[in-house]
């Protein structure tokens, strides 16, 4: 091939080559902060660094080839499950790609800040600890997989959150055979006796009646009574109706 034909052939291969990298996606690094916070922060810390001793906090995030199959599939018989909607996860390849941006631009020392936790306002304290606190580390630590209100994210691998009495044990102690490591730092976890206690005290706000049940709650004694009375006497009129009509066509027949 000639040099003048290399020439000419180069930049138009860089073109293309640019072109299929946009098509498959180059990722947004600031989506994938955002991303990173929610879903990655608990285990691996703001830079990927290894967090606490236990085995889910102590491997720090290798940046290579394989970074975006290890997140989509996981990394069997590890605390490391898969994040790809298609094996079981609740992210798309699109945010993904974002992901692996934003852990790129850590070796650019161009990367986006991490966005502050959300916190609800208005947090009563019920029982002790600091809900405000808590819910801080609830949204750091525990919202990437069990949903910002503990809904779950409607996978078996990410499922509800159990407001059970087995809720502080297995956020200090973890639950073996799943995906949910050790949290207390006793256990080889990130989080002080203080912080668990902070978690479970927002945890306890979820409790309090909804509106639907305040509502509830403050009826009128008798009201309900009334209710199922005036239900019952609109069943038997359109019952009586229906008798009278039915006995008018077998008078005409």
């Amino acid at each position: 091939m000639s040099q003048r034909v290399l020439r000419w052939l180069v930049p138009v291969l860089a073109v293309l080559g640019g072109a299929v990298a946009l098509a498959h996606g180059d990722g947004d690094a600031s989506r994938g902060a955002a991303l990173y916070a929610e879903h990655c922060l608990a285990c691996h810390g703001p830079q990927g660094e290894a967090r606490a001793s236990g085995e889910a906090f102590a491997a720090a995030i290798v940046y290579d080839a394989t970074f975006e199959e290890v997140v989509a599939q996981g990394v069997p018989a590890t605390y490391m499950g898969p994040w790809g909607e298609a094996h079981g996860g609740p992210l798309s390849d699109e945010e993904i790609a974002d992901l692996r941006a934003f852990v790129q631009s850590w070796t650019t020392g161009e990367a986006p800040p991490l966005p502050t936790p959300g916190v609800p306002s208005g947090l009563q304290a019920v029982g002790s600890g600091n809900p405000a606190l808590g819910a801080a580390l609830y949204m750091t630590n525990c919202a990437g997989c069990h949903g910002p209100q503990g809904e779950g994210r409607g996978l078996a691998l990410y499922p509800p959150l159990s407001l059970s009495a087995d809720f502080l044990a297995a956020t200090r102690r973890g639950v073996p055979e799943t995906l949910m490591p050790a949290f207390a730092s006793a256990y080889g976890g990130p989080l002080s006796e203080d912080d668990v206690s902070n978690l479970m005290a927002y945890v306890r706000t979820w409790e309090r009646p909804s509106a639907l049940e305040k509502a509830a709650q403050e009826v009128p004694p008798g009201a309900w009574q009334l209710v199922l009375l005036t239900g019952i006497g609109a069943i038997l009129g359109v019952g009586l109706v229906v008798l009278v009509r039915h006995s008018e066509t077998i008078r005409r027949s």
